[in-house]
C-alpha cells in the first residue's frame, strides 16, 4: 500500500515536469510563425505588473463620495473637517519620519540579517534580499570620513545637498574631483540654489503645506559654492555656461545671468534652448515699461533664431510667464495674442501653463470680462490626453474654474472644466491640498449662485465631507441657496455639519442660519418643522457649554449669540402646542439670557418676544410671560405696553379695556387680587409707561416667584 502512494506521488512530480516543459516550449515559439499543427499563437502582449489591477478597478468604478484611501474606511474614524484631515495624515507621515530616524540614527541595529535562516550566510549591510536601498541607513559623513568620489556620485543621486557638500570640500582638500563630478555637483547646487530639499518620500508634508505665493525677487545665493565652483573652472565648458545662467535665471539674478549669457555668445559657446527660455523667463527684470520689455523679448527671440535654435512649448510658456507678470492692457493681450499664433504656424501647441498665464493675463479680477476660456477648454476637450510638462500645470484648473466663478460667473464653463478635470488621469492635476480646496470653493460658490438647485443639492451631496470641507464663506453661500430654495430640512442638516466641520464656534455663520430657518420656518411640515426646532435648542446649549469650557484668562473670548439671534431661537422654539413640551425650556433659558445681558445688542424683532409672551400666557406659562414683556420693558421697546396689556388680558381672561382700568389701581390692591407672575407684569407695564415700578421694594419678590408656571 504504501508503494503505491510513492508511485502516485512521483508520476504526479513527472506531470508536473512534462507541464513545465511544455509550457516553456511553447514560450519559445517564434512570434508571427505558425506550429505544425497549424495553430498560430497570438502576439505575447508585455504586461507591468499593476496591469490585472486596473483592469479589475476599471470593472468597479470609481465611487465621487469615497473618502481618500489613505483614511481608514469606517465611518466613524473618517475626518470630516479640514483640521482633523491635515492632522490624520500628517500623524501617519510623522511614524514613517520617526522610523526613518531610527534608521539614521541607530544604524548599527540595519547592518545583518539575524532573521536569516541557518544554513545561509548572513549578508551584511543589507536588511533585504534582494537589497532595497531606501531601507539601508544612510551614511554619515564628518570630517574625519575617508571619502571617495563614489560617495560624492552617491550624494549627487540622491539629492543630499548638504552631504555633497561636505564630501566635495573633504574630497577638494586632499586629492581633488573629476571635471565631470564638479559639474554634476554644480548643476545641483544651481537647481536648488544650495538649500536642501524637502526628501519625495514626504509625500503628506508637501501635500498639505502651506501655500505661498512665488517671491519673485532675487534670491540667488551671491559668492556661494556654485559660484566659487563655476570661477575655478578652467576651460568653462558650454554645459557649466548653460547650468549656471539657467540657476540664476531661475532665483532671479537676471542682470548676471544676462551678462554671462552675453559673454558666452562672444567667446562662441553654445547655448541650448532651456537657457533662452529661462532667459525669457526673467527679461522683465532687465527693462522699465511695456514698450522696452516688449523690444527685449522680441531680440531674444531674435537671437534664437540667428543661433539656429529651435524653439519648444516651454519657449512659448517662458514668453507668456514674462508678459503676464507685466500686468495688462490691450497692447500686452495682442501682443500674447500674436505669440500664440505664430507658435502654433511652428506646430507648437501650448501647454497648460501657457493657457495659466493667459487667463492671468486676459481675466483680471478688476479687468473687463473677455471669454478667452471658451477657446482654451475647445482646444483642450479635442487633446488625447493632459501630460504634465511643467510645474506651473497644477494651476491651471485652479485658475479656470475662478474665473467661471468669479469673472464669467459660467456654471456651463465651470461645467466643461470639472468634466475636463475628472477625465483619464487628469485629476493629478488638481495641485496640492490646498489648490484643491480653492478649486473646489470656486465650484462650489458658482454652482449655488447660477445652477439650478437639483444640480447643486446633487453636487453638494457628491462632494461634502469626504472630498471638500466648506470654509465659512462658501457655507453661508450654501446657506443662502438653501434659503432661497426653501430647503427646511437640509438647512436643519446644516447645523450638524458646522458642528463636524469645526464651524459652529463661528457666531455670525450660526447667526445667519437661524435667519435662515426663520425665513423657512412657515412653510415646511410639521415633520421637518420639529427637526428645525431641534436644531435651534442644540444651538443654544452649543453657546451655553462653549461659553463654560472658556476659560476666563484666554487671549481669545468666546464671541456671543446676539439678542437678535436668541429671538430667532425663542421664536422657533415656541412653535408648540403642547405645555409640556421641551422646548418651552429652551424659550426660558433664551429669555434668561436675554435680560442676564449674556447675548450682545438688542433685538431687530421685538414684536416676536411680544407674540411669544401672549401664546406663553395661553398655554399656562405665565413665568415666561411676565419674563417676556418684563424684558420688553427693561429694553424700553414701544411694543411693551401693549405685550403687557395684551398678555395680561390672555391670563385674566378679560377684554383690554377692564385690563387697563386694573392697571389703573394701587399695588396694595393689586397684591390681593393678581397671581405673582400678573403682578410682575402690571409693574413691567408701568415701567414701560413712566419709567419706574410701582414699588421697587416688592419687585425682588415678585421677580423671583415668576420663575413658577402654576
Amino acid at each position: 500500500m504504501y508503494s503505491n502512494i510513492v508511485i502516485q506521488r512521483q508520476w504526479a512530480r513527472l506531470a508536473g515536469l512534462f507541464r513545465t516543459l511544455s509550457s516553456l516550449e511553447g514560450q519559445k515559439l517564434p512570434v508571427g510563425r505558425k506550429s505544425i499543427d497549424g495553430i498560430s499563437p497570438p502576439v505575447r502582449i508585455s504586461r507591468s505588473s499593476t496591469d490585472i489591477l486596473q483592469a479589475l478597478a476599471a470593472t468597479v468604478g470609481v465611487d465621487p463620495t469615497a473618502p481618500h484611501f489613505k483614511y481608514h474606511d469606517d465611518p466613524f474614524l473618517i475626518p470630516q473637517s479640514n483640521y482633523r484631515k491635515r492632522a490624520y495624515a500628517l500623524s501617519a507621515e510623522a511614524g514613517r519620519k520617526a522610523a526613518s530616524w531610527i534608521r539614521d540614527e541607530q544604524s548599527q541595529l540595519f547592518t545583518t540579517r539575524e532573521w536569516d535562516p541557518p544554513m545561509k550566510m548572513k549578508t551584511p549591510y543589507h536588511n533585504a534580499d534582494p537589497p532595497i536601498d531606501a531601507f539601508n541607513p544612510r551614511p554619515i559623513y564628518n570630517d574625519e570620513s575617508k571619502v571617495t568620489e563614489e560617495d560624492l556620485l552617491y550624494t549627487i543621486q540622491n539629492a543630499l545637498l548638504e552631504d555633497a557638500i561636505r564630501v566635495y570640500q573633504l574630497l577638494s582638500a586632499s586629492e581633488g574631483v573629476n571635471d565631470d563630478l564638479k559639474l554634476a555637483l554644480l548643476q545641483l547646487l544651481c537647481f536648488y540654489n544650495e538649500k536642501e530639499p524637502i526628501a519625495a518620500e514626504w509625500l503628506e508634508e508637501r501635500w498639505f503645506a502651506a501655500a505661498t505665493r512665488e517671491r519673485q525677487a532675487t534670491t540667488w545665493r551671491l559668492g556661494g559654492l556654485a559660484d566659487k565652483i563655476f570661477s575655478a573652472m578652467d576651460p568653462k565648458t558650454p554645459e557649466a555656461y548653460c547650468t549656471v545662467i539657467q540657476g540664476m535665471a531661475k532665483y532671479y539674478q537676471a542682470e548676471r545671468a544676462h551678462a554671462l549669457a552675453q559673454e558666452a555668445m562672444e567667446k562662441g559657446i553654445p547655448l541650448s534652448t532651456s537657457v533662452y527660455n529661462a532667459l525669457l523667463s526673467c527679461v522683465g527684470f532687465l527693462k522699465e515699461g511695456t514698450t522696452l520689455r516688449i523690444e527685449a523679448l522680441k531680440a531674444l527671440l531674435s537671437q534664437m533664431n540667428e543661433q539656429g535654435i529651435s524653439p519648444n512649448s516651454d519657449t512659448l510658456t517662458s514668453c507668456l510667464k514674462s508678459i503676464s507678470a507685466w500686468g495688462g492692457g490691450k497692447a500686452l493681450q495682442t501682443f500674447a495674442l500674436q505669440i500664440v499664433a505664430e507658435f502654433k504656424q511652428l506646430n507648437i501647441q501650448p501647454g497648460l501653463s501657457a493657457y495659466y498665464y493667459l487667463l492671468c493675463l486676459f481675466c483680471k479680477e478688476r479687468g473687463p470680462r473677455i471669454d478667452v476660456l471658451t477657446t482654451i477648454l475647445n482646444d483642450l476637450e479635442g487633446r488625447d490626453s493632459l501630460e504634465p510638462t511643467d510645474a506651473m500645470d497644477t494651476h491651471f484648473f485652479i485658475t479656470a474654474m475662478g474665473v467661471c466663478s468669479e469673472h464669467l460667473q459660467n456654471i456651463d464653463l465651470a461645467d466643461r472644466v470639472h468634466a475636463l478635470l475628472m477625465k483619464d488621469d487628469n485629476y493629478r492635476l488638481v495641485g496640492d491640498a490646498y489648490k484643491e480646496s480653492i478649486y473646489y470653493r470656486h465650484l462650489v460658490s458658482v454652482a449655488c449662485r447660477h445652477a439650478p438647485f437639483e444640480k447643486t443639492a446633487q453636487l453638494l451631496d457628491t462632494l461634502i465631507p469626504n472630498i471638500y470641507v466648506p470654509e465659512p464663506s462658501v457655507m453661508e453661500e450654501i446657506i443662502k441657496t438653501l434659503e432661497l430654495a426653501g430647503a427646511g430640512d437640509r438647512l436643519a442638516e446644516v447645523w450638524s455639519q458646522l458642528v463636524v466641520f469645526g464651524l459652529a464656534k463661528r457666531v455670525k455663520l450660526v447667526e445667519r442660519l437661524l435667519d435662515a430657518l426663520c425665513n423657512c420656518y412657515t412653510y415646511q411640515d410639521e415633520e421637518i418643522k420639529e427637526k428645525i426646532r431641534s436644531a435651534a435648542a442644540d444651538m443654544l446649549k452649543f453657546g451655553q457649554m462653549v461659553q463654560e469650557q472658556n476659560e476666563p484668562e484666554s487671549r481669545t473670548p468666546i464671541q456671543k449669540l446676539s439678542a437678535s439671534a436668541l429671538t430667532n431661537i425663542i421664536e422657533l422654539c415656541a412653535d408648540v402646542k403642547d405645555k409640556a413640551d421641551e422646548s418651552w425650556e429652551v424659550v426660558g433659558e433664551a429669555l434668561a439670557r436675554l435680560r442676564s445681558e449674556q447675548a450682545s445688542g438688542l433685538p431687530s424683532r421685538p414684536e416676536v418676544i411680544s407674540s411669544v409672551a401672549k401664546k406663553a400666557a395661553t398655554y399656562g406659562k405665565p413665568g415666561l410671560a411676565a419674563t417676556a414683556v418684563t424684558y420688553l420693558a427693561e429694553c424700553g421697546f414701544e411694543e411693551a405696553t401693549t405685550a403687557c396689556v395684551e398678555t395680561l388680558g390672555v391670563m385674566l381672561n378679560r377684554p383690554t379695556d377692564e385690563v387697563q382700568t386694573l392697571l389703573r389701581e394701587p399695588r396694595s390692591s393689586l397684591e390681593s387680587s393678581l397671581h405673582p407672575s400678573a403682578l410682575v407684569i402690571a409693574e413691567a407695564f408701568h415701567l414701560a409707561k413712566t419709567g419706574a415700578p410701582i414699588d421697587s421694594s416688592a419687585s425682588s419678590e415678585s421677580d423671583s416667584e415668576t420663575s413658577d408656571d402654576d
